[in-house]
């Protein structure tokens, strides 16, 4: 089945507190990157009216290139939630069968459904029957290494009704402990009769490179690096079309274009909690990256976090701006 989108297409992940508007408009400044998904939202909590889905799901600032990303526990919650939705002008919904906190798959949620193969195509069933738009799946290897199981469970999504899936091929309970087994992205690709994304470990052009020639997966996600360095599309675009291809970036201007992001693009509520997680995986462009990390992580408000930014570059004038090449 073709994909819904071009091929070797480059996707922003789904992470709570990180895939919010502000990300998505600086990866968008920079440019290279195809379609991004929103945070984690919960279907329930938007069917019962919460004050916060909205920003949750707020598909700016290209909704046309946005999926929007639930969990739920149960079925008519998401169909609800899709249903609300439907009007919405984006490009697609994916549900989540990955997430593997504790308290949500305690509830659950995110991949306690794939050890009930059987309800999880329910689901998939249910969902597609009320969304008129591309449907995805993201979701991990599971609770152990067993292939055939997880691509039985992938053929029970795809008999449902899915369009294509990511998946993070790691187990459930190894967050980011260990490298991702892209063998299982591979087998999929070749077997499955959807498209599949590869999710996981891809952090230079370079990996990206080597991953779609060895894998074939239909496109690439990126998540944490993208945070880290929100550059990392265009990287990837500009070294594809040329091998010399380098980007001359502004440390210093990008730090602060995300505070303004963050101020202007989220309520109140969300500001230190967003700021101090960007500038937790930001920081690691620095030379001094333990240090500004702890300032930042400890300011009491934006401002506080400008401060230490402004009195960090004063110091390390060399970290304002660098040369990318991988």
């Amino acid at each position: 089945m073709p994909p819904p989108f071009p091929p070797g297409s480059l996707f922003l992940a789904p992470m709570v507190a990180l895939s919010h508007r502000p990300l998505r408009t600086l990866t968008r400044e920079f440019g290279g990157l195809d379609y991004a998904c929103t945070e984690m939202a919960s279907a329930a909590a938007l069917v019962s009216g919460s004050p916060y889905d909205e920003w949750y799901l707020d598909p700016e600032p290209c909704p046309e290139r946005t999926i929007l990303q639930f969990y739920t526990v149960k079925p008519e919650r998401l169909v609800e939630a899709l249903e609300r939705c439907a009007s919405l002008p984006v490009f697609g919904a994916d549900i989540n069968f990955g997430c593997s906190a504790p308290h949500i798959e305690r509830a659950g949620g995110g991949v306690a459904w794939m050890a009930d193969p059987s309800r999880a195509a329910e689901l998939v069933r249910l969902a597609r029957a009320a969304w008129p738009k591309p449907l995805s799946a993201k979701l991990r290897i599971g609770p152990e290494e067993d292939y055939t199981a997880l691509r039985d469970f992938c053929l029970r999504l795809v008999g449902a009704g899915l369009d294509f899936l990511t998946l993070h091929p790691r187990l459930k309970s190894e967050k980011l402990r260990r490298s991702s087994r892209w063998d299982y992205v591979a087998s999929l690709a070749r077997e499955l009769p959807i498209p599949v994304i590869g999710n996981g470990d891809v952090r230079s052009y370079a990996d990206y490179r080597d991953k779609l020639e060895a894998c074939r997966p239909a496109g690439i996600m990126i998540g944490r690096e993208a945070v880290r360095r929100p550059w990392i599309f265009a990287l990837i675009r500009g070294r594809e079309a040329d091998p010399a291809f380098e980007l001359e970036v502004d440390l210093e201007a990008t730090a602060y274009r995300m505070l303004e992001l963050i101020e202007g693009q989220l309520p109140p509520d969300f500001h230190l909690t967003r700021a101090r997680r960007f500038f937790f995986y930001y920081c690691d462009n620095f030379s001094f990256a333990h240090h500004i990390k702890w300032k930042t992580q400890n300011a009491p408000n934006l401002e506080a976090i400008r401060a230490e930014l402004a009195a960090y570059f004063v110091e390390v004038p060399a970290d304002r701006r660098k040369r990318q090449q991988s």
